[in-house]
Order: C-alpha cells, then sequence, then structure tokens
C-alpha cells in the first residue's frame, strides 16, 4: 500500500493542502519533537508504544524549547503547507523566510493548527506503526565491537 503524499485539511472554513516532509526534514522533526516538544510523562500516552520502554528511548536531559528552536519548527511545518484558492495553491510560508499569505502573520489559532495537523500527518506515523519500538529492536544487537572496521 502506498503512502499518501500530501492530505486536505479544512480549518476556518479554508482548504489547505499538507505535503509529506523530505526523509531528511522528517528525521529532524522527529528528533526535535522527541528531545525538545514531548513533555516528560508524555511517552505514557502515545497510542502502539510499550510506555515503560518508551521512557528510556527519550533523551533523559531533555531541555525546553527556545523561541528561535520553536520559530524554526513552526517554519519547518508551514513550509509543506498550501492554501488551496480558485487560482491554484499559494503556499502558507514562502522559501525566503516570508509569508505567503497576507492574513497568516497575526492569525495565531490558524497556525498552530496547521503545525499540528503537519505534525500528525507526518511523523504520527511513526508512532502509531511502532516505529519507536522497530527501532529499539533494530538498535539492541548493535555495538561498537560488532562494527567492523
Amino acid at each position: 500500500m502506498e503512502r499518501a503524499k500530501e492530505k486536505t485539511v479544512e480549518l476556518f472554513g479554508r482548504k489547505f493542502k499538507i505535503k509529506k516532509y523530505d526523509a531528511f526534514t522528517g528525521s529532524y522533526i522527529l528528533f526535535t519533537i522527541m528531545q525538545k516538544v514531548l513533555p516528560g510523562g508524555m511517552e505514557t500516552q502515545i497510542p502502539g508504544e510499550n510506555a515503560g520502554n518508551l521512557s528510556d528511548t527519550l533523551p533523559q536531559n531533555r531541555t525546553s524549547m527556545t523561541k528561535q528552536e520553536f520559530t524554526k519548527l513552526l517554519k519547518d511545518c508551514l513550509s509543506v503547507v498550501y492554501e488551496t484558492l480558485p487560482a491554484g495553491d499559494r503556499p502558507v510560508f514562502n522559501e525566503n523566510g516570508t509569508w505567503g499569505l497576507n492574513d497568516m502573520e497575526d492569525n495565531t489559532p490558524l497556525v498552530l493548527l496547521l503545525a499540528v495537523n503537519v505534525l500528525i500527518f507526518n511523523i504520527g506515523d511513526f508512532f502509531a506503526a511502532n516505529g519507536l519500538s522497530e527501532l529499539r529492536k533494530s538498535l539492541s544487537g548493535l555495538s561498537l565491537a560488532n562494527i567492523k572496521m
């Protein structure tokens, strides 16, 4: 079965197309979420994962996200979102770091809802498909002694 490469969501009466991240960006976002965003204790609420083992997998020295890190995360999220308009799809956030839509700059609820939808679409299946369990399993037999150079 082929994975969906885009999804359309309707928020506040507007339609937005969300696209998949490339593998590098998706991996970066996932590790950022696990290290900076996922609060301690929330790991027990991720479906499909063994809560006790998940706590051991996440970094123990997690720190709060800075404003710069949060801004970068939001920009990365919005970089794959386009509003579906009669004249064609329009990017929510441009590659040059400017807003693609005039009314987004001060629309906090819409920006946050779009970011959440992007994260769920792009990395949600990692948790739902037992991604952390598979990662643990693949790394369990790995040690520096087993690597031949």
